[in-house]
């Protein structure tokens, strides 16, 4: 009965729509607070995690600063390591310096490889070193599906994981790092007279968004970890393989708004046991369906970061101002933690990002209608 459920729903979300892809992306959604399981599909299918990756990244960086071994305002250098990586880059000359807070914003909103990598050396001492920090990680974490060769999601034929492991992930770092959260959830970065926008729409167009990260590269299609807030209630959102940009942006909307409409108590499975099916085989390679011949640049940067006019079906809303451009600088003249416009000290929570309501309107569009607990295959088919 249930099946039928979910395939009459999914027929219904389907009615009049164009062919759908040859290959539905793999996704989940879980409960971050209680790691209840409440949606998925192909979760364990090995996948390539483009710029995702990045999530690993901070994690270990803010392991490092957690424990002590660098703070805030310590210096992060350009190598010629690092300035060798292919966009999306910040393209700075070798021996720039810039500080941890300000790379990690670089880092996490431009999705910048460069940057990723300058991290990498000044946290580990090397990126061979921090490369076997993350990978330990990761088998520490239980995301046994998972390896990492390079710290920022490049096309490298050995770095996958699944959707199930980057949920792991994905929550580990919503957990253990509270103070950190605030940095997944900034929609654009200033750097000098340069407004660099979040790939992430998300953090625009649907209420309740807290950010984490996006990932694109040809063979992997449009990747999101997405996280939100309602209610009290801390959902997670992995989609890998959508189409475009826009796709992504819809489908882990819509994820989520079923996944808050969803019960997700103890009969729920767990995420830490949660095995869908055993991931072997290849990655899913998505260079023909997505890329094609046309040569589409291998980053997340280069995604135009500008939603579509949204259709009749969709669940996003129009734009509303988040939060003013965060202004990043180079050197180590930043105003230091605790200073006006310097990083928080230490240990200390960042500001809550809170959406502000659209100029003309009293309040966002409520986006809680009650939604059946089920779980029909998600489209990714444009409603415009």
């Amino acid at each position: 009965m249930r099946r039928t459920l979910a395939l009459l729903a999914a027929a219904i979300l389907l009615a009049g729509a164009p062919a759908m892809a040859a290959q539905e992306p793999a996704y989940i959604v879980i409960d971050a607070d209680n790691g209840a399981v409440l949606l998925h599909s192909q979760a364990d299918r090995p996948w390539f995690p483009a710029s995702v990756t990045k999530l690993m990244t901070a994690y270990v960086t803010f392991q490092a600063l957690r424990a002590g071994r660098l703070t805030l305002t310590s210096a992060v250098k350009i190598s010629q390591n690092a300035l060798n990586q292919p966009p999306s880059k910040m393209g700075f000359k070798v021996g720039t310096i810039l500080n941890v807070d300000n790379a990690l914003k670089m880092m996490l909103v431009k999705s910048a490889n460069d940057i990723a990598v300058a991290v990498a050396e000044t946290v580990g001492g090397s990126e061979p070193d921090f490369l076997a920090m993350m990978n330990a990680e990761a088998a520490r974490l239980g995301m046994a599906s998972t390896h990492f060769n390079n710290p920022h999601g490049l096309p490298d034929d050995g770095q996958v994981t699944t959707a199930r492991d980057l949920a792991v992930l994905a929550q580990a770092v919503w957990l253990e790092f509270p103070e950190y959260r605030a940095y997944f959830g900034i929609p654009a970065i200033k750097a000098g007279n340069k407004i660099l926008r979040s790939p992430n729409k998300l953090l625009e167009h649907f209420r309740g968004t807290t950010g984490l990260k996006t990932g694109f590269i040809c063979a992997s299609g449009f990747n999101v970890a997405a996280s939100a807030e309602r209610n009290g209630r801390h959902l997670i959102a992995i989609v890998l393989g959508a189409t475009s940009s826009d796709q992504r942006t819809e489908a882990s909307a819509r994820l989520l708004n079923q996944g808050f409409a969803m019960w997700s108590g103890p009969t729920k499975p767990k995420l830490a046991a949660f095995r869908a099916g055993p991931a072997r085989g290849a990655p899913v390679n998505l260079r023909e369906q997505v890329c094609g011949k046309r040569a589409q640049q291998e980053d997340d940067g280069t995604v135009d970061p500008v939603l579509a006019k949204l259709g009749s079906a969709s669940v996003l809303v129009p734009r509303f101002v988040l939060m003013d451009p965060v202004a990043v600088y180079t050197g180590r003249a930043d105003p230091g933690p605790g200073e006006v416009g310097g990083p928080p000290p230490a240990g200390m929570p960042m500001p809550k990002l809170r959406p502000r309501v659209p100029v003309g309107a009293t309040a966002l569009p409520d986006e809680t209608a009650a939604l059946p607990e089920v779980a029909p295959p998600i489209s990714l088919v444009n409603p415009n």
